[in-house]
């Protein structure tokens, strides 16, 4: 949330607020652990933040409980997730929340809750023939007086991995991973639970993280864990498959094997790279052909390739990235990661409406997923949604603030952005996503017109002279074509292109 390039003793305050939004800062608590006076603090936020202290506080606050009540679960109230983002006079948060979201905190929370979720037990098995890493959750270590009390949050993590259905649960014996924690119980009632992600063959630790809760609460500090842990160890698995398959002979790798290789090369968004990824899928859906997710991938690395003027066939690709979805979409069961990939490949495809729901099911199955938010965030996008679409972004950054593919989601939100015609704050979200990946030249055919259109028309020249000299012979009509953007948001993009030269067709 901080702004860039403020002051080193400001960033300092704004760190601090993120980091324990919940706790009662005043502003000379403030001042005094940033080494500042309290006028200076006051005047540095008014002129890089454009708000007093506890006004950043309080949308900080905002946004993060918003952010909780999205992604709750079913017995989650707004009284406790209100309580743990520092809002604890439930009237007024009532009517911030409504006066900043345009709903009730309440109305959030039902229309998170009332998507059907699947329950691990409701779920079908995977076939044998599917091969899925494995994690074993140890019992964890009891540590002084009330931890006892917690003895459950090992099963709680267990049934919400279970959950995510990409990765199996199993015995110690027959784990790749095993998930190690302790329970620390003191005598003032507080709790503080450690975990520990580690690789069983080699040792080594991937992820750890620790969370504090009240034995009062014990219920909620076993749910809260289980799912924050079941989010989190995701990025971290996904890479040590990743390694793991790039560390093998590929002619000796399964399905899983060669997906997992291909993965990094489709996340590029870049034509050579989902040629490689498309060789691999093939060998996986030979292998593997009643498995949803290469399909699924294949399908996104298909519409990748159309929507982005990779190939020049773009129709072509679109017409198969949805025929590879329509055959994933039959086979999944239940993974919220195909099911994320099924979104993906529907959405570049140009089926909004399929792709939506693709996306709230795997949502609803996992909750905590940033690839799944990001997905929603590009529907929403795509249907002219601006506010919607930044939010989602801004959401699957939170969770995976990591993840290599936080680039899509600058490009989402200046995107947004672009459609709300905030034409520099678009600008500076397109660089950003640059910057976060600078082989995604493509990203110049939306920054071009953002500059064009902010009157920043040399930016814009020079960020055309960059897109033609990766795509050659590109003109507005391909562009327009490409990705399923709302009518306007297309006309405006074309204006903007048109404006420093480049040719309709």
């Amino acid at each position: 949330m901080a702004p860039r390039l403020v002051p080193r003793l400001l960033k300092k305050a704004l760190d601090l607020l993120e980091a324990d939004p919940a706790h009662t800062w005043t502003v000379g608590e403030i001042a005094t652990a940033c080494g500042v006076g309290r006028r200076t603090l006051q005047r540095q936020f008014r002129r890089f933040v454009g708000r007093v202290p506890m006004e950043f506080l309080r949308d900080l606050r905002l946004d993060r409980a918003r952010q909780e009540l999205l992604r709750a679960s079913g017995r989650a109230s707004v009284t406790d997730i209100a309580a743990r983002c520092g809002l604890n006079h439930l009237g007024r948060f009532a009517a911030q929340y409504r006066e900043r979201y345009g709903e009730s905190p309440s109305a959030t929370l039902r229309r998170h809750q009332n998507v059907p979720v699947a329950s691990a037990r409701s779920l079908p098995p995977l076939s044998a023939a599917v091969e899925r890493p494995a994690i074993a959750v140890l019992p964890f270590d009891l540590i002084g007086p009330d931890a006892c009390r917690a003895v459950g949050v090992a099963e709680e993590i267990a049934t919400a991995i279970m959950r995510l259905r990409w990765v199996a649960v199993a015995a110690p014996a027959r784990a790749r991973y095993h998930l190690r924690g302790k329970i620390h119980g003191d005598h003032t009632g507080r709790l503080r639970v450690t975990v520990t992600l580690v690789d069983a063959a080699t040792g080594r630790h991937l992820w750890a993280d620790r969370w504090d809760g009240d034995r009062a609460d014990v219920f909620g500090v076993e749910e809260r864990v289980a799912i924050r842990v079941a989010a989190a160890i995701q990025p971290s698995l996904r890479q040590a498959e990743i390694d793991r398959a790039w560390g093998q002979d590929s002619a000796q790798l399964s399905a899983w094997g060669l997906t997992m290789r291909a993965l990094p090369h489709v996340l590029l968004v870049e034509a050579a790279a989902e040629g490689m990824a498309l060789e691999l899928l093939e060998q996986a859906m030979d292998l593997a052909p009643y498995d949803a997710l290469p399909i699924a991938l294949a399908a996104w690395c298909h519409g990748l390739r159309g929507g982005h003027n990779m190939c020049p066939l773009p129709e072509e690709e679109r017409a198969t990235a949805h025929a590879l979805a329509g055959r994933a979409a039959q086979l999944n069961s239940g993974d919220p990661l195909a099911e994320t990939m099924l979104a993906a490949g529907y959405t570049l495809a140009h089926d909004l409406g399929t792709a939506a729901i693709h996306a709230d099911r795997a949502l609803a199955l996992d909750g905590g997923s940033a690839w799944a938010w990001g997905r929603s965030g590009w529907i929403k996008a795509y249907a002219g949604e601006s506010a919607e679409a930044i939010e989602r972004f801004q959401i699957a950054r939170a969770l995976a603030p990591g993840d290599p593919m936080n680039f899509l989601c600058s490009v989402g939100i200046a995107a947004g952005h672009f459609g709300a015609a905030r034409y520099d704050e678009a600008a500076r979200w397109f660089e950003r996503a640059l910057g976060e990946n600078p082989a995604a030249v493509w990203i110049n055919n939306a920054l071009t017109p953002a500059y064009a259109l902010a009157g920043r028309k040399e930016h814009a020249r020079r960020s055309l002279a960059e897109l033609v000299r990766a795509f050659p012979g590109l003109t507005i009509a391909q562009i327009r074509s490409g990705l399923p953007y709302c009518s306007s948001h297309r006309d405006r993009v074309a204006e903007g292109l048109e404006s420093v030269g480049m040719r309709h067709s």
